[in-house]
């Protein structure tokens, strides 16, 4: 079951407005809640496919085997807006020398993860691999 929301531009926005709410039984206060704030724009649908978990889908395994920490940390650096030199600073290093962790020529320690995880604002697990040796 999905409740959609497509809807004209609400006050102080630019962007129509549009997003689902989905799950195998929504309540009903949920629904009303979401007509009383969009009225006439609430579409309910019963999806009768079985979802498929992303984790089973080939795209998310192929994408999965293809990432590791140093490409992790150069997306998370993009998202955040950071040069190398500033995030380098935030860490403490030299801007060569995390140029080497981004590139994959060094390993990430569990420490540099935990500084970066600090500076970029998420786990540190996203940076750092038991398996791997620790980087100067």
């Amino acid at each position: 079951m999905q409740a959609v929301v497509e809807a004209p531009p609400m006050q102080n926005t630019d962007e129509p407005v549009s997003f689902k709410v989905s799950g195998k039984n929504i309540p009903k206060p949920v629904i009303a809640f979401l007509d009383a704030l969009f009225p006439d724009s609430v579409r309910i649908e019963d999806d009768d496919d079985v979802l498929e978990p992303v984790e089973e889908m080939d795209w998310y395994k192929k994408a999965k085997k293809n990432i590791n920490p140093a490409k992790t940390l150069k997306i998370m650096r993009i998202n955040a807006g950071l040069t190398q030199a500033q995030l380098a600073q935030k860490v403490g290093l030299a801007k060569q020398n995390y140029n080497s962790l981004e590139r994959g020529a060094w390993p990430i320690s569990m420490l540099m993860s935990k500084k970066l995880a600090d500076a970029l604002g998420t786990s540190y697990l996203m940076f750092f691999r038991e398996n791997k040796s620790r980087s100067p």
